[in-house]
């Protein structure tokens, strides 16, 4: 009796360990594997994706970096258009997000990171409004308070200007070099658009701005501005007009009263882009 009842539990226990053991199998080939599988799945998309996250970020924190100098450019929408690319690429950012514990989310998580991830479009917008950015952090530099050797090497790459000459101390028409609030430089020029002998004057000088104009450099912004306001105060005067002005940075622009309007506001434009120019 007593063997017939250790057959029974024995027999029990087997069946016990083989149902045990199927259903540990079972769960093992429908439930661990399957998950193990789309959490590696997930885990190597995410790498990816992270990699190409990582080299974006780097293009972004370039660009904040150049953004957060605080210089300024001599066109501030260059300053804009790098902050909304900077904006835009964060937005395109793919967000991974934490691993799901249910193994249909997993590859459903996974599957949406194994979308190809191509940020081209967002590097080169970046690089591009970096650059302009940058060559207008430039050509600010170039038109505040110059060297008298910038002005003269600029004035030389315009066609209707054939001949200038800086001011001194001793010969300056106005008095005002390197005063307080004065200019730091002026040159004048000649136009071939204006006839000469219609000039008073025995040199260019002494001509002054009606021989072409003057191109007066300034210590500051305000200080141009004070003297393109004092000059303004003559337009329409008559034989008092001192042409056209025009502020650029620190430096003031003048043209000739000899010259059309036309032709002031295209020697100011040309004059403004020799200035701006940017050179290796």
């Amino acid at each position: 009796m007593k063997n017939k009842n250790k057959m029974k539990i024995a027999a029990i226990v087997l069946a016990a360990a083989v149902v045990l053991g199927a259903g540990a199998f079972y769960w093992y080939q429908n439930y661990l594997v399957p998950k193990q599988e789309a959490t590696v799945r997930f885990e190597q998309a995410a790498e990816v994706v992270e990699n190409e996250n990582t080299k974006l970020e780097d293009s972004i924190k370039a660009a904040q970096k150049l953004l957060d100098q605080k210089e300024t450019p001599y066109d501030d929408n260059t300053r804009v258009n790098l902050q909304n690319a900077i904006n835009d690429a964060k937005t395109a950012m793919v967000t991974i997000p934490e691993i799901p514990s249910n193994t249909e989310q997993i590859n459903q998580e996974a599957k949406s990171l194994e979308q190809p991830v191509d940020y081209t479009k967002e590097t080169e917008a970046l690089s591009t409004a970096e650059k302009a950015y940058t060559d207008s952090i430039r050509q600010e530099k170039q038109i505040t308070n110059p060297e008298e050797t910038f002005v003269l090497d600029r004035l030389k790459q315009v066609d209707t200007i054939v001949n200038s000459a800086a001011v001194t101390e001793d010969n300056d028409p106005n008095g005002l070099l390197h005063k307080a609030g004065g200019y730091t430089s002026a040159v004048f020029f000649e136009s071939r658009n204006v006839n000469q002998g219609d000039v008073y004057g025995s040199d260019l000088i002494d001509k002054g701005t009606e021989a072409g104009g003057c191109i007066e450099v300034y210590e500051s912004a305000e200080d141009a501005k004070k003297r393109n306001a004092y000059l303004a105060s003559f337009d329409g005067s008559g034989f008092l007009s001192s042409g056209s002005h025009e502020v650029l940075g620190t430096i003031v622009i003048r043209t000739s009263d000899k010259l059309t309007a036309s032709q002031q506001k295209a020697l100011t434009e040309d004059i403004r882009q020799a200035f701006l120019k940017l050179e290796a």
